[in-house]
C-alpha cells in the first residue's frame, strides 16, 4: 500500500500491465472470465492511482519541504524561507557572528554565506527519511558547487513535522559535517 501511495504512476503502470496481459490473453484464447478479470485489474489500477495522487504521506511532505528549501537557498529567495521553516526553527550550529535565532537567524546566516561564497548549485547525493511518531527525520547529503572553492560535500540532519495548521515545516537543522569538518 505504501508503494501505491508514494509512487502512484509507477503502481498504475505495473498494475495496468497485468490487467492488459490478462485482458489480451483472455480475448485471444476466447476466455471471457480472464478478460473480465483483466478489465477489473485495470479498473483497480485507476482507483489505486487516484488514491495515491490524493493522499500525501509524511515522506512526500518532507521531500517537498527539503527540495523547496534547497532550491530557495540556491536561488537566494530569502522571502520563501518562512514557507518551509517553523518560526522558532532551531539551527543547531549557527554562525558565531549572528545572534538572532529562528527564521531571522537562518536568513542572516544564508545571506552571510552568499556574501562570502557564491553558491552555484546543489546536488542531493543521499536523501534518507526516517518516519517516527509525528515527525520525519531527514538525513541529507549534498554536494554544493561553490565559486572559488569547488565542490563542497555536506551532511545535514533535519527534523520536519506539521505545525498547528497542519503545514509541514522544518523544526530543526543540524549540520553534521561540512567539507570534512565535523560539527558534532
Amino acid at each position: 500500500m505504501r508503494f501505491i501511495l508514494e509512487h502512484p504512476w509507477l503502481a498504475f503502470v505495473m498494475i495496468s500491465a497485468v490487467g492488459f496481459a490478462l485482458t489480451w490473453t483472455g480475448l485471444r484464447d476466447n476466455k471471457t472470465n480472464r478478460a473480465k478479470i483483466g478489465l477489473g485489474v485495470f479498473c483497480f489500477a485507476i482507483i489505486a492511482c487516484a488514491v495515491g495522487l490524493l493522499i500525501d504521506t509524511p515522506t512526500e511532505h518532507s521531500k517537498r519541504v527539503i527540495y523547496g528549501l534547497v532550491s530557495a537557498v540556491e536561488e537566494k529567495q530569502y522571502e520563501l524561507l518562512p514557507t518551509f521553516l517553523y518560526p522558532d526553527v532551531n539551527m543547531v550550529d549557527q554562525f558565531k557572528e549572528i545572534s538572532e535565532t529562528g527564521i531571522v537567524g537562518i536568513q542572516k546566516g544564508i545571506e552571510t554565506l552568499h556574501r562570502k561564497h557564491e553558491l552555484l548549485f546543489n546536488t542531493v547525493m543521499r536523501f534518507q527519511l526516517i518516519e517516527r511518531g509525528h515527525d520525519v527525520l531527514v538525513e541529507l547529503s549534498l554536494l554544493s558547487r561553490v565559486a572559488g572553492i569547488g565542490t563542497v560535500p555536506s551532511r545535514w540532519r533535519i527534523l520536519i513535522k506539521p505545525d498547528e495548521a497542519g503545514n509541514w515545516k522544518i523544526y530543526s537543522i543540524d549540520a553534521i559535517e561540512i567539507m570534512g569538518r565535523s560539527y558534532r
